[in-house]
């Protein structure tokens, strides 16, 4: 064989063995109110270790803060670095640093500027209309009112308020609010003050509308409450009580970067009924860019679903559904779950089957007494970083889908068992490149067992490390002993009551944490807790801001 044949073979066999250099791609990001995501696309890193750490700044400020370095994301057809910064403030400019580098060769540094979306503000610059029902009639004047939403929205301009009277708008059927603000001076429809003001099916047909102090109270037999077409902008949903609906507020012909906060929503759903897995309260209908945050959400099969990329979830609070608390399936990139309370879901706390795309955050959130499990992995996962929850299950926290956490990074979590049963239970689950478990805190009672782990049944937390090279700087804790607030006295699908479970100061938990830059930079001892309540600071608020007398009394009916 020539010399010129075997150097030509040599080359080949260096080209399989030595992965190709790094390059980057196009580069993405986006805001909601309080977070940043960001997609940076790359071609090459066939041994996944490229990496790109992150740091931000309020533009115009000289300190880099740190943040979660982005996630290396191979699924999907996406091929990518990405990830998100959290809990910033809104309406701000920030500077993004990107360093990317890999081993194998390729390194860049980007410097990006994004600003983080404002929370909407009621308009000052329009009219003030009064409104009240009726099918035609009026000028707008408090002395004489426009009579039905219809005539209303004949002179309706951006930046007008129409402050809607006592009475039932829904006697003639469907409303259509169709008449289209701008972005950041919405048409608004808003109670005046006076009485309950009713609708029973709504569809929002145009950009920036705002609805506000409304009730949404549906006859039997409307599958709909609040529905869409035509995609539409940057609508506001606050404040309002839904009641008796199936499909609650359902964005079914499509919306983007929607602002759903504080309302009340009662649906239709006997949360007993384990065979009623349709209707939602919020149907986000694979749709981006929203925030859906302090909302109390009940009788409904879930609670919020199917969300696409780029949402905020958190601040809700979430109990008595027929399926799943947060149902977050075929999200894609960026989707975000933090500080959310899901109470006696009749299935599982948050749903992960599947995920079409990664990474997604789920954080700070409180789990109890679902009638399944914490999380529902029943399909494909990928990244998720998975940090500072309180899980709490009657029997094992999850079932056999445990093996697809192997894509999961896992830290500051408390995995709780009532029943006495394996934290974590499957016969698969290969440990690989995306597998990060650490610092958690375990409770399995008096179970013989902890872990069930490719079949193999391991007593202890270092059985488990020594098998699966994970959980390192886990613990053993005790829920009898660990907590201040835990009250989950029967099983499924008995109520539980409305509770925080924080930490006493003398449980193992408590600065047992490992730091997570933007996650949880202000713990207040010598580490993090674990957990969704550090010791000693303000605890979160769930559900609505301000209580409405709907919510009061629908409260009062569990004391």
């Amino acid at each position: 064989m020539s010399i010129k044949i075997l150097f030509g073979l040599f080359l080949l066999f260096f080209a399989i063995i030595t992965p190709a250099q790094t390059t980057t791609e196009t580069l993405q990001t986006y805001s909601t109110i309080k977070s940043i995501g960001i997609e940076w696309n790359i071609a090459g890193d066939t041994n996944h270790n490229a990496q790109c750490l992150v740091q931000y700044r309020v533009n115009g400020t000289s300190t880099w803060l740190d943040a979660q370095p982005l996630f290396r994301v191979d699924f999907q057809s996406y091929d990518m670095l990405a990830g998100s910064i959290l809990f910033l403030n809104e309406n701000t400019e920030y500077q993004i640093k990107l360093e990317f580098s890999d081993l194998d060769g390729g390194n860049e540094t980007r410097i990006e500027t994004i600003s983080t979306k404002p929370v909407p503000i009621l308009p000052t610059n329009g009219n003030t209309y009064h409104v009240i029902t009726g099918t035609g009639g009026g000028d707008g004047s408090q002395a004489n009112p426009f009579q039905g939403i219809t005539t209303a929205q004949n002179i309706a301009q951006a930046g007008d308020v129409f402050l809607l009277h006592a009475g039932d708008y829904g006697t003639n059927g469907q409303v259509l609010f169709a008449q289209a603000g701008e972005e950041n001076n919405h048409i608004v429809w808003k109670s005046a003050g006076d009485g309950d003001v009713i609708f029973n099916q709504v569809r929002i047909e145009a950009d920036y509308i705002w609805l506000e102090e409304l009730n949404f109270i549906y006859a039997d037999g409307n599958d709909y409450g609040l529905r869409t077409s035509n995609a539409p902008l940057g609508v506001v949903i606050t404040k309002n009580n839904f009641n008796n609906c199936h499909y609650c507020i359902y964005l079914n012909n499509g919306g983007e970067n929607w602002y759903i906060t504080d309302n009340i929503i009662i649906g239709d759903n006997d949360p007993n009924d384990g065979s009623n897995f349709s209707g939602e309260g919020i149907e986000l209908a694979r749709t981006s860019g929203h925030t859906v945050a302090y909302n109390k959400i009940s009788w409904v099969a879930d609670g919020i679903s199917y969300p696409r990329n780029n949402v905020d979830i958190y601040g809700n609070d979430i109990f008595a559904t027929s399926d799943d608390g947060i149902e977050a399936d075929y999200g894609h990139n960026n989707i975000r779950i933090w500080g959310n309370r899901i109470s006696n879901p009749n299935n599982n706390g948050i749903s992960f089957q599947p995920m079409n795309g990664a990474p997604w955050y789920v954080l700070y959130n409180q789990v109890a007494a679902p009638g399944e499990g914490v999380l529902k992995l029943r399909d494909r996962t990928d990244r998720v970083l998975l940090a500072h929850n309180t899980l709490v299950a009657w029997s094992g926290p999850i079932g056999s889908g445990s093996g697809l956490m192997q894509s999961f990074q896992s830290h500051n979590n408390l995995w709780i068992s009532m029943q006495d049963r394996y934290i974590w239970e499957t016969n698969g689950g290969n440990i690989h490149w995306r597998t990060n478990w650490s610092h958690d805190g375990y409770d399995w009672g008096n179970y013989p067992f902890a872990f069930k782990w490719q079949g193999a049944r391991l007593a202890t937390i270092l059985d488990f490390q020594n098998f699966t090279g994970q959980g390192v700087n886990s613990i053993q804790i005790d829920k009898n002993t660990c907590f201040e607030t835990f009250n989950i006295p029967n099983p499924p699908p008995a109520m539980i009551e409305f509770q925080h479970m924080t930490l006493n100061a003398s449980c193992n938990a408590v600065d047992a944490g490992m730091s997570l830059a933007n996650i949880n930079d202000e713990f207040s001892g010598s580490a993090a807790d674990l957990g969704a309540y550090e010791l000693n600071q303000q605890l979160p608020q769930y559900g609505p801001r301000t209580a409405t007398k709907l919510d009061l009394l629908f409260a009062n009916s569990f004391e």
